[in-house]
């Protein structure tokens, strides 16, 4: 008999493991596919603050190294956000996933690959679902659902014209990628990944899939289709990933971690570091949960620490759903002279936007956001 079921051996469930084995619990992770990272499911961009903030040993799994971004409004005006010095890498999710498992076992968690875990094997005092953004875990549970998500579908292109391979190119446009953007990403000198995500309410039917887009945006879009001429597509993927934080993550014996719980960035769909810091905080908790059986400790540690950050996410994703391709050319234009190039080069942090907005720097930018979206913005967030 485990002390702690952990269901799904992704980076935020093999986080949990670790914290938890490390503090002497009996720990069986559950992994549905036969190996570890067996399905690319994200672009494996990630900033280098957040990937040390992990605590697993990411080096071997580094495939480029990121200095900044040219970001493009609709019209393609562009901001050239460029650093001097490496602000985020990408990294091949397989050898990341790996390395979060290996460290997990090292610790004395128990692997059992090949394994998908149904209802009645949870018999465990505790379990955390680390299953994803359609979990079954928080199904059985009687978890809320999240009703938000990016469907989105990328590929990886080799022989692709990269200009420059430190730096990422990311589109903005509702109309060609309604309610989230566009990316390219250097693999290396010769190799990209682009892809793109739509936002989707399940509660709503829409009429076109995100595939539609996606087939558009490589062969059709002004400077993508140029970087991808004459490339030969691989490992084409589809992936649903939350945008919004499931409404309760902690119930009588089981936790939710990662995107199980929608610990993701909505302005990017990113969950690996809000989601694998929120995952070693379940795992340290487990001792004390077990013993005195409150599994809320967790929702209220997470929540104090990263549920502000998250939820101004929501705000600037919801606040950038409700415009038109014309007003986010003309915000955009406005943010150019506001100084916004100069700040992100300076004071820009790809996770915490509350750690970024609250800097003194940040007063003329903050200024330019309160005139033009002071009603989805208040002050306990900025």
């Amino acid at each position: 008999m485990y002390d702690i079921q952990v269901i799904g051996a992704g980076p935020a469930g093999c986080i949990a493991a670790r914290e938890a084995a490390r503090r002497n619990l009996n720990v069986a992770v559950f992994e549905e596919h036969e190996e570890v990272g067996a399905r690319l499911k994200c672009s494996g961009l990630l900033s280098k603050t957040g990937l040390e903030s992990l605590g697993v040993d990411y080096k071997k799994a580094i495939l480029n190294r990121i200095y900044g971004a040219r970001v493009y409004s609709p019209s393609l005006d562009k901001m050239n956000i460029i650093c001097k010095d490496v602000k985020a890498f990408v990294i091949d999710r397989k050898k990341f996933d790996t390395a979060c498992a290996d460290e997990a076992e090292r610790c004395g968690a128990k692997l059992l690959l090949g394994r998908r875990a149904a209802r009645k094997d949870l018999k465990s005092k505790l379990i955390i679902g680390a299953d994803g953004a359609l979990s079954d875990v928080a199904a059985w549970s009687g978890f809320p659902r999240i009703t938000e998500f990016a469907f989105c579908c990328q590929a990886d292109f080799a022989n692709a014209r990269i200009s420059d391979p430190r730096v990422v190119d990311i589109f903005l446009s509702n109309s060609l990628f309604p309610g989230f953007f566009g990316w390219c990403i250097p693999l290396n000198e010769s190799e990209a990944r682009a892809g793109l995500g739509v936002f989707r309410d399940v509660r709503r039917s829409y009429s076109l899939p995100a595939r539609h887009y996606f087939n558009n945006f490589v062969k059709k879009h002004p400077i993508v289709s140029k970087i991808l001429n004459k490339s030969k597509k691989r490992n084409e993927l589809s992936a649903v990933i939350p945008l919004s934080p499931r409404e309760e993550t902690a119930r009588e014996g089981v936790l939710l971690v990662g995107d199980a719980a929608g610990q993701v960035k909505a302005t990017t769909g990113g969950g690996i570091i809000f989601g694998g810091n929120c995952a070693g905080i379940a795992g340290r908790l487990a001792p004390s949960i077990l013993k005195r059986g409150d599994s809320k400790q967790y929702e209220t540690n997470w929540k104090r620490k990263f549920g502000k950050d998250l939820m101004l996410h929501k705000r600037i994703r919801g606040m950038y759903n409700s415009l038109s391709d014309a007003h986010i050319n003309g915000y955009f234009k406005f943010a150019k002279k506001a100084g916004a190039e100069k700040f992100l080069v300076e004071h820009g942090d790809m996770d915490s936007p509350t750690a970024m907005l609250n800097s003194t720097a940040a007063l003329p930018l903050k200024g330019f956001l309160f005139k033009a979206f002071g009603s989805i913005l208040s002050n306990k967030f900025l």
